[in-house]
């Protein structure tokens, strides 16, 4: 820290571009290093960004807090958590020296601050101060020196060694909820779940536009038919457990059907103590599927959901730049099995509705020779169950082991309530039960023109095959730019070069951050695949972004190329893949 002073002080009214000299190496403070990562080019400039590495011995951390993923999690996002808080108590104003990420309710692996291999690393902006273009060294010291220090101070260091295992109770917590999530997703697969809901979770948000819970929302309590008890690390916990297969929430307008499938759709990751859907726990490759006019969509095989077009075009090597409602819909889902989903969040209140259904009478009218389209309705328990179900009998269709489950929630499309295995009606925001018709064969409505031809499930292309089309649109968009950047428009617009992904109907990606992780992996793999040639042709889109995936989930993104230069967070592999399938070259249209 001393060294750092002195550095800072023979600065003192000096071209602030001189700054960029503190870069130059690592400064010790002792307990902590600190390391310029990026410096401003002038005053108003975006903040540069320093690292702070510290070992957890160091911060007085007993060393199994850095043995399991669960552990890290747990102590890295409690820790930014705490950071998080002190900086923005001390430093509430926007234009303030040091900012630092403020993360949601979920727990997410965020470069902000990880921890692997027993070293502690954060990522904070800072405003060096300057006037005009000279350097305000006084200001700067105060800053680097003494703020600093003492921000690590009041928010890293462990004060619960007098506690139970070392450690505060809150921190502990933070472990529980991953620990137990942990156990129970074991659970759901042995008894053939795809999702739970533990009585007293609070499903309500505070609005549509916070994700507080709602003080005096009715707790949740499961109904008694799907009621289920786990032992999760010693305690009992009692809930709603969900089938594989297919099950309809429904019930009348306002009585918490969407609000159900929200938090379902949410709980793909863990949540914090005390947001009240920190129980609950769904199959992790779950994905909400719904309509997405516009979208663009390159190769993709439609045709399980869309036979020929008029004019003989064919839908099995489907592409276009602003695709209809029905058939976004139908790429959604079915690129959506391709990245690995076995799970399926649909409402129909964001879905097309000639996707979900068809009317008996207007089938009966057009036929199949006029209507491209095979509704979900049509294939929803193939999909399931890997069987065509109109071909067995009842008995038999109930003994089938769903290797795939759809939630929908269905107000008012009610051919799903005879193709559902099980009913859940919200009254008052109250779970009631009904058994489903498990698609009697009467029920399930096959084409009227014959029998479909059996459902295929998608085949992952490989990654390489994939982006060889787009790979000369990753390229800096200027002159001046040295390498490809990243750039997220607004909140939901990912730019990688020339290419653009809109995910502004991708629900189970959580914020800003989770977006431009997406983005930085998605230009690796892309400049991966171009260095690599024809030996990038052979993996597959899933198992390229799962292996990346599970070395950021142990190292962090300190191994990515940029990965600590902007506040990221690491999404699914699913919901990377669908970004990947909406990439396309903003000049076209």
């Amino acid at each position: 820290m001393k060294a750092l002073y002195q550095k800072i002080r023979t600065l003192n009214g000096k071209n602030y571009g001189l700054y960029k000299s503190l870069a130059e190496k690592p400064w010790d403070f002792g307990d902590f290093s600190l390391e310029f990562l990026h410096v401003q080019g002038d005053p108003f400039a975006p903040a540069s960004r320093i690292l702070i590495k510290a070992s957890l011995q160091m911060l007085g951390y007993p060393s199994e807090w850095g043995s399991t993923f669960e552990r890290r999690l747990a102590l890295s996002d409690f820790l930014l958590r705490r950071m998080s808080a002190v900086v923005k108590e001390r430093y509430p104003d926007k234009d303030a020296a040091v900012v630092f990420d403020v993360a949601g309710p979920e727990m997410l692996v965020r470069n902000s601050l990880w921890i692997d291999n027993g070293e502690l690393r954060a990522c904070l902006q800072v405003k060096l101060p300057g006037e005009g273009r000279k350097i305000q060294s006084e200001s700067a010291a105060e800053i680097l020196t003494m703020v600093l220090p003492d921000l690590v101070s009041a928010s890293l260091y462990n004060d619960g060694s007098r506690c139970e295992g070392g450690v505060k109770p809150e921190l502990m917590a933070h472990y529980n909820v991953l620990a137990d999530r942990k156990v129970i997703l074991e659970e759901l697969d042995r008894r053939g779940l795809c999702a739970f809901v533990p009585d007293g979770a609070v499903l309500p948000r505070a609005s549509g536009i916070s994700q507080e819970p709602m003080e005096g929302a009715i707790p949740f309590a499961s109904p008694a038919e799907l009621a289920v008890t786990l032992n999760v690390n010693g305690r009992d916990i009692r809930g709603m457990g969900i089938p594989k297969g297919i099950t309809v929430i429904t019930g009348g307008a306002f009585h918490g059907k969407s609000t159900l499938l929200q938090a379902l759709t949410r709980a793909v990751y863990p949540h914090i103590p005390g947001d009240g859907r920190e129980g609950i726990v769904i199959d992790e490759s779950a994905l909400r599927v719904g309509v997405e006019d516009g979208r663009s969509v390159r190769g993709t095989d439609l045709s399980q959901f869309v036979r020929d077009l008029p004019g003989g075009i064919s839908t099995k090597d489907f592409t276009t730049a602003s695709a209809s409602g029905s058939t976004s819909e139908a790429a959604n889902l079915l690129e959506a099995m391709e990245a690995g989903s076995s799970t399926f969040l649909i409402d129909e209140d964001s879905s097309a509705v000639n996707f979900l259904i068809r009317d008996v009478r207007v089938r009966k009218l057009l036929g199949d020779d006029r209507e491209p389209l095979i509704p979900l309705t049509d294939r929803i328990r193939e999909i399931c169950y890997g069987e065509c179900h109109s071909e067995r009998s009842e008995a038999e269709s109930r003994n089938l082991v769903a290797i795939r489950s759809f939630i929908l929630v269905a107000g008012a499309c009610g051919d799903y309530l005879e193709l559902a295995d099980n009913i859940i009606v919200m009254a008052n925001y109250k779970a009631e039960y009904v058994a489903g018709s498990a698609g009697l064969p009467t029920l399930s409505r096959p084409s009227e023109n014959g029998a479909l031809p059996p459902f295929k499930a998608p085949v992952s292309r490989t990654f390489g095959e994939y982006i060889k089309p787009l790979q000369n649109s990753v390229r800096p968009t200027s002159a001046v730019e040295r390498q490809v950047k990243v750039k997220l428009s607004g909140d939901y617009l990912i730019q990688i070069g020339f290419l653009v992904s809109d995910t502004s109907r991708l629900v189970t990606m959580s914020d800003r951050q989770q977006r431009l992780g997406a983005g930085f992996i998605l230009l690796n793999l892309c400049q991966n695949a171009i260095s690599n040639g024809d030996s990038a042709q052979d993996t597959s889109i899933v198992e390229s972004i799962r292996n990346i995936n599970e070395k950021i989930m142990n190292v962090g993104f300190r191994n990515l190329p940029q990965g600590l230069s902007r506040e990221m967070s690491l999404p699914r592999p699913v919901d990377i893949a669908c970004v990947l399938f909406r990439l396309r070259d903003q000049g076209r249209k």
